[in-house]
């Protein structure tokens, strides 16, 4: 049917529903309009308009089957089933319909027998497959979904699409073997399919068989040379097994081939991070900004590569324009925050690490940073609260706990201060670390002599009054 002749269907049954005028539909036309309705995912509104029509055609065996199969999209599972109890239609839909409810039951076995009957229907369609295959998916019986596949192969006269469709189905259920085996038989179906050894490679990628993911890409690449998404891929597979010298050359060969260029030089930046030569890097993601200069993931990569080098003042800048093209980088808030610290300037180190912390309370590094800039401005309270918070998160975190003992000693809390201390000399005595870094072990294992010297700080940093200094430094000592 024409637009034109369908826009004046639905045109005429919605004049009909405001009473403006009435209107005769034969059972062709009340199919149609729910369709219409169907096709832009208003399922109540289709089931109106067959509960409608069926007033114009009671008992139409058509319109009864949509109506169950609209209930059961609704979820009117009892109408559905009791519309089908009377019903003695035993075609394709209505065995689909009758196979959902038996599924919908827990009769998994009489439902799955009734999706393999359809493989023997004269009537059998590719579109019949992808809706036994949607039940499957939709109560995760991936066995029999299996077997119906497999089945309906020796039937359909082209069964690829429908493996592409199972294959879907097991890359979402992180099936990957089974996606790998699946676009193994596509490719002997038809060794030049493109879309086949890609997606082949994307899963080979997902298994961590990076050489098999570039081999794949090779297949594809031989068909169809300078695809520029395969040629990318291939350089991701080189980059996440850790070969950045052939990512370099494959990011190059991209670059040459794709109108993204500025992603490429992005890519070939990172690369060259990894292989720590940040001149090369810099070299890259400056040619990256000159052709995308509002991409703030690019000005924050020249922070670091600057920082790196030495160019602090340099990184402060990216940071800032990071900052001026996306104000909501957790990232770069902690990063400009960190040197702010480091550089004294306690004020803008505690604004920045603190809208970092807006944007990711989770983030724990930017947490002892923080509790870190609160002591240099005796911001005790919040500084003891933040403490509190990452060793409760990271028990072996000995650093914070020795800043907790000196953010309790600055707020007048020697008692506190002393039991914290209490606390991590029963840790170094009874604790396992077994699991923590070798530097982190060392630590702990020097933890008195690291206590003597933190009591030792607190007595010659601490300036209490007069009156107080000799009880201090008794409760310290």
């Amino acid at each position: 049917m024409s637009s034109k002749r369908s826009n004046e269907l639905i045109e005429r049954y919605e004049q009909m529903l405001k009473g403006a005028a009435s209107f005769y539909f034969d059972t062709d036309e009340i199919d149609e309009i729910s369709d219409y309705y169907d096709s832009k995912g208003q399922l109540k509104k289709a089931l109106e308009v067959i509960e409608f029509g069926l007033k114009l055609h009671p008992d139409n065996g058509d319109l009864l089957l949509k109506q169950a199969r609209y209930l059961l999209f609704l979820d009117r599972v009892d109408e559905a089933r009791s519309i089908m109890a009377g019903l003695a239609d035993y075609g394709v839909d209505a065995t689909l319909i009758r196979a959902e409810l038996l599924f919908l039951d827990g009769r998994v076995d009489k439902g799955h027998a009734l999706l393999l009957s359809l493989l023997d229907s004269d009537e059998l369609r590719e579109d019949i497959c992808f809706d036994a295959l949607d039940i499957y998916a939709d109560y995760n019986c991936f066995g029999e979904l299996i077997e119906f596949v497999e089945k309906a192969e020796n039937r359909l006269p082209d069964s690829r699409e429908l493996l592409r469709e199972m294959a879907a189905i097991c890359e979402e259920r992180s099936e990957y073997e089974q996606a790998v085996t699946i676009y193994n038989k596509l490719i002997d179906k038809d060794p030049y399919s493109v879309a086949d050894w890609f997606s082949l490679a994307k899963i080979e990628a997902l298994l961590k068989h990076y050489d098999k993911a570039i081999e794949a890409c090779d297949f594809a690449l031989a068909v169809k040379e300078d695809d520029d998404s395969i040629v990318s891929f291939k350089g991701y597979c080189y980059y996440d097994s850790g070969q950045y010298e052939s990512a370099v050359e494959q990011f190059l060969e991209y670059a040459a081939i794709t109108k993204e260029k500025s992603v490429a030089y992005e890519l070939i930046g990172e690369c060259y991070v990894k292989m720590e030569d940040n001149e090369n890097a810099l070299a890259f993601f400056l040619k990256a900004l000159d052709l995308d200069p509002s991409n703030p993931n690019i000005c924050y990569q020249l922070a670091t590569c600057y920082y790196d080098l030495g160019d602090v003042q340099k990184a402060i800048v990216y940071l800032k324009d990071t900052l001026s093209l996306d104000e909501r980088d957790d990232e770069a808030h902690s990063f400009l925050g960190e040197i702010f610290l480091r550089q004294g300037d306690y004020e803008a180190a505690y604004r920045h690490l603190s809208r970092s912390l807006d944007l990711n309370g989770d983030d724990l590094e930017t947490l002892r940073l923080k509790g870190e800039t609160c002591l240099n401005l005796a911001y005790y309270d919040e500084a003891v609260s933040i403490f509190e918070a990452v060793v409760k998160e990271d028990v072996y975190d000995l650093q914070t706990r020795f800043n907790l003992v000196i953010a309790y000693a600055r707020n007048n809390n020697e008692a506190e201060a002393e039991r914290q201390m209490q606390i991590i000399d029963h840790m170094a005595q009874t604790f396992d670390f077994g699991m923590l870094s070798d530097e982190e072990q060392q630590q702990w294992k020097n933890v008195q002599n690291a206590i003597r010297m933190l009591k030792k700080f607190l007595m010659e940093t601490l300036k209490p009054g007069d009156d107080e200094k000799g009880d201090n430094e008794k409760s310290l000592s």
